[in-house]
């Protein structure tokens, strides 16, 4: 005989519900933990508990964490949310569970103290959707519940309720409460985001049914990560300009049909990642990072264009980029699209690639006129080949410790400044790796107010290996570098919903973006305090907060000085 119901009691003050079985003496806790910590399979019940009552911008989100540990295994275990509700109005509330990866290893160049727990261990980070699942015994896992705050809802307390099922039978539930706060997050963002993404259909293809390359599975797939990614506030697109545009032989030369990439532009703009289009880069190197550099361009041979890549004293590359780039400039004037679009010209380059960079960088710029052109770089080292070509400037994360006048100056003269990330910084940085702290990621975007640059660039949007799920540390440069864990994706396959399934990293992000364009708004009255309380918050560049409820704490100010 099933029983249906538990005795169980709740001490709401301590944020912990115990549920005790009347069926042998199984037993599930259940409690609740500040999101921005992680939760473990082996934490004990009440473990890092809270009862905190979670604020939320409108227009902005809330993420509710619910910790459950189970003394015997639920095989068919689900949550479901009764949205937040105040007054009859009520609040959207997404749930999922948050699933393990295993990390084998810490980032190298990383103390001790600033990774949540040493590896090999099993760490929280995808966000699976499907229900039910199976519930282990005596394995705590986490319920993410995501709180949506329509723009035009009224402050107040907001009271929900995670339910707790195996089967049809109910064994728990966790209320919580999201007080709605008068701040609202400005519709227009201003802080430019993209995580690169390899859209590649030999990539995609062992993660996804979609056949050939450009099939209406693929444009599908293409939509539905674009959505995920704009719910994320992803404005900017990556872009493979020259492979989207379809040559076409025509007396000899090559002319271009751009069709491809308008479908390309429409996709994302219909999924909502609307801001910017990031041209993909134009120049490229043999193999790894010191090979030789090579220019990618069509050739016309035996009648069909070719690709191939050439040296870049071959001048036949120059030949290319002064046909191709005016045709693509055309098409985006045309289009109305040339004050969306930035140009990549070489990733990552340094100073003994300077003569070449420089040379293709005046080009890109004389076909392209008026267009931003954009590279990651290292500011530790001389940059005054790449401040000659490159209008916004993406320096990695712990080169400009003190270089910061090169920044200014820089921005100063109309250029602009972002940062990247990528396998490093490592040490005491903020980054994004899975074994570090949540509050790290939602740290970046402090980060980007604090010393006044105004973009994120990030490779590692989707580049898995081939078992995203178990290895979250792939191998890149020829099979030399091990990857720190994450550092190659942010998001996860959902072959069954031909998606992508977000992170705990992801939803820490996002609400680091929205706190950039609360401390912008805030600046726009208040611009002393603003700058004065993320220099709280961050006060050097590698020197920041570090416990979350610290965090709350300014963060509460963040939202309560605006009106």
């Amino acid at each position: 005989m099933r029983i249906r119901k538990l005795a169980w009691t709740m001490s709401l003050a301590a944020g912990l519900v115990l549920l005790v079985a009347c069926n042998g003496g199984s037993s599930l806790s259940v409690w609740q933990v500040d999101s921005l910590l992680k939760v473990f399979p082996d934490d004990k019940p009440g473990a890092n508990k809270t009862s905190e009552t979670w604020l939320a911008p409108r227009n902005g989100h809330a993420s509710v964490q619910i910790a459950v540990r189970s003394a015997r295994e639920l095989a068919e275990f689900r949550a479901e949310t009764d949205p937040p509700e105040n007054g009859g109005a009520k609040l959207e509330a997404l749930t999922r569970w948050v699933d393990y990866v295993p990390v084998g290893s810490n980032p190298p160049g990383t103390p001790f103290d600033e990774v949540v727990r040493p590896a090999p261990a099993l760490f929280p980070d995808p966000l699976r959707e499907n229900f039910p699942f199976s519930l282990p015994a005596n394995k705590t896992y986490a319920i993410w519940v995501t709180v949506r705050v329509p723009a035009g809802a009224q402050p107040g307390d907001y009271s929900g309720r995670v339910r707790l099922l195996n089967g049809d039978d109910q064994v728990g539930s966790a209320p919580f409460q999201i007080r709605v706060v008068s701040a609202t997050i400005p519709e227009q963002q201003t802080l430019r985001v993209t995580n690169w993404f390899n859209f590649d259909a030999g990539a995609l293809r062992p993660h996804f049914k979609i056949g050939e390359l450009y099939s209406p599975e693929y444009w599908e797939l293409l939509e539905n990560i674009g959505r995920v990614m704009a719910d994320h506030r992803q404005n900017v697109i990556i872009t493979p300009v020259s492979t989207l545009a379809i040559p076409k032989v025509q007396g000899g030369a090559i002319a271009y049909d751009f069709s491809r990439l308008d479908q390309w532009v429409e996709t994302f703009r219909k999924a909502g990642v609307v801001g910017t289009i990031e041209g993909g880069h134009l120049l490229g190197r043999a193999s790894g990072f010191h090979t030789p550099m090579v220019i990618p361009s069509l050739l016309v041979e035996g009648g069909q264009a070719v690709w191939k890549n050439l040296e870049p004293d071959d001048p036949r590359a120059e030949r290319y980029l002064r046909t191709f780039l005016p045709a693509l400039y055309a098409h985006l004037k045309e289009k109305g699209w040339e004050k969306q679009y930035i140009q990549h010209i070489h990733d990552e380059p340094h100073d003994l690639e300077a003569p070449i960079y420089r040379k293709y960088g005046r080009i890109i710029r004389e076909s392209l006129p008026g267009v931003p052109t954009i590279d990651a770089v290292g500011l530790d080292q001389d940059i005054g080949f790449f401040a000659d070509v490159c209008d916004i400037w993406v320096p990695v994360l712990s080169s400009f410790d003190h270089q910061f006048d090169k920044i200014r100056s820089h921005v100063g003269k109309g250029g602009q400044a972002w940062f990247y990330t990528c396998i490093g910084p490592q040490g005491r940085y903020l980054n994004r790796f899975i074994d570090l702290s949540l509050l790290k990621v939602r740290l970046l975007h402090w980060f980007n107010f604090r010393h006044e640059l105004t973009g994120f660039l990030h490779w590692g949007g989707n580049y898995w290996g081939p078992r995203p799920f178990q290895n979250v540390q792939t191998v890149i440069n020829d099979n030399r570098t091990l990857l720190p864990a994450g550092d190659n994706a942010l998001v996860y396959p959902n072959a069954e919903k031909n998606s992508i399934l977000s992170s705990i990293r992801l939803e820490a992000m996002r609400d680091g973006i929205e706190d950039y364009e609360l401390l912008v708004a805030m600046a726009g009255s208040k611009t002393v305090e603003a700058r004065s309380l993320a220099a709280e918050v961050i006060p050097h560049i590698n020197d920041y907060i570090r416990d979350p409820g610290d965090f709350r704490r300014f963060h509460k100010r963040l939202l309560e000085a605006l009106p």
